[in-house]
């Protein structure tokens, strides 16, 4: 079953990615319609949007390989790249919402960016080390 909330998270921010999509499009139709004084950094919500898309994208690929190989990752491993791959990009909108927060972030800010950081880098680089262990296993079994 853990395996399975790779495919969640990734549905989750693929489908953030679609309405991200739209904003931008909102965005840039009009420099001072609601969307655009509403989200106000277009360059970061843009940020956001292909930080989803790339999120949603290695979730997928990690769940196809649980499918595939012999391995199934750990549910911490799977809860921090999930998290991660949330928040990370959640980071980027709040910024495109809140430009000031790139000279003065509030320190919620900074411990939920930190807390992500660090979620996505252990698991990430957990998942990427155990898949690189499960296809050395196969490689060795195949000789």
């Amino acid at each position: 079953m853990g395996p399975a909330f790779l495919a969640v998270g990734g549905a989750v921010c693929l489908s953030v990615a679609i309405i991200e999509a739209w904003l931008i499009v909102a965005h840039f139709a009009s420099s001072d319609g609601p969307v655009a004084r509403l989200i106000p950094g277009g360059r970061d919500l843009v940020r956001s949007h292909i930080d989803y898309l790339m999120m949603a994208l290695f979730l997928f690929v990690f769940y196809g390989l649980c499918r595939v190989m012999p391995f199934s990752p750990s549910l911490w491993i799977i809860a921090a790249l999930c998290f991660g791959s949330f928040f990370n990009p959640f980071a980027f909108f709040v910024r495109a919402a809140k430009p000031g927060y790139l000279e003065a972030p509030p320190v919620w800010f900074k411990l939920m960016l930190t807390i992500s950081c660090i979620a996505t880098t252990v698991g990430y680089g957990v998942m990427a080390w155990t898949i690189a262990g499960a296809s050395l296993a196969i490689a060795g079994q195949a000789s």
